[in-house]
């Protein structure tokens, strides 16, 4: 496996290096989910320094967060967007390029399908522990979503921090209020869809609602030592329904530190 994963780390920069697209925005889009696909590697390798598990398993962890996002760079070459819901679902495109690479030909099934499921469930607003044919297969698609989670936390964390609402906040209003909608499925815990979004306020309620999809007390443990939460919260426009999701955000995660 640890032989597969330096194949996955010179296959993935022979395929990304494709994609040389003509406008400086468009390779500049490419770069970034480069850029992202390391940086969530680095994540995992972090998450799973705490736990108990093979090196066999570490590797096998690797790839998937090597491999991700794979489906995101033939998604934007066709569509000039990363929105799945104006194309089409960047995991099952990764699955579909990973398959057609023949990288994973000499593992096993069952590890094949590991990387597959991991790949196609990661963007997923929830996981349905009935789409998974064993603990193995929920375990590494779980360590995904808490690995990419991580780097996008980070990522609007440091825009935060610069009071930047450039490029990802454009089409949100600066208004103060969070909807009702919003508001609620934070409160009872619910995924939420960025189409759903109407305020900046909205956006960073999402994602202070994002610590309940963390699966790992070692990944919260990630999160409290970067004070992800703190930073969002600083950042919004005060009003008592940010500071209830707030508060109830920060009791959770002195309560459940991981699933």
């Amino acid at each position: 496996m640890k032989e597969l994963y330096q194949q996955t780390k010179i296959y993935f920069d022979s395929y990304t290096d494709q994609f040389n697209l003509e406008t400086k925005k468009d390779q500049k889009n490419i770069q970034l989910k480069i850029d992202h696909s390391k940086r969530v590697v680095a994540n995992m390798e972090e998450i799973i320094s705490g736990m108990a598990v093979t090196e066999e398993e570490e590797n096998l962890a690797r790839i998937i967060a090597l491999l991700h996002d794979i489906g995101r760079f033939k998604q934007y070459k066709k569509y000039k967007t990363f929105s799945d819901y104006k194309s089409e679902d960047h995991g099952q495109l990764g699955v579909e390029v990973i398959k057609e690479s023949s990288l994973t030909d000499s593992l096993a099934e069952s590890k094949q399908n590991i990387i597959f499921k991991a790949v196609e469930q990661h963007n997923k607003a929830d996981l349905n522990p009935e789409l998974f044919a064993s603990d193995q297969e929920l375990f590494f698609a779980r360590l995904i979503r808490d690995a990419d989670k991580l780097d996008i936390f980070n990522i609007f964390v440091e825009r935060y921090k610069t009071r930047s609402q450039k490029d990802y906040v454009i089409k949100l209003s600066t208004e103060p209020e969070i909807q009702d909608e919003i508001y609620e499925k934070v409160l009872i815990r619910e995924s939420i869809n960025y189409d759903k979004l109407e305020t900046i306020n909205d956006l960073k309620v999402m994602q202070l609602g994002w610590i309940y999809d963390i699966n790992f007390k070692e990944t919260i443990g990630i999160i409290k030592e970067r004070g992800y939460l703190e930073v969002i919260y600083d950042s919004m426009e005060q009003n008592e329904r940010a500071e209830e999701i707030y508060q109830r955000v920060r009791e959770y995660v002195n309560k459940n530190p991981g699933k």
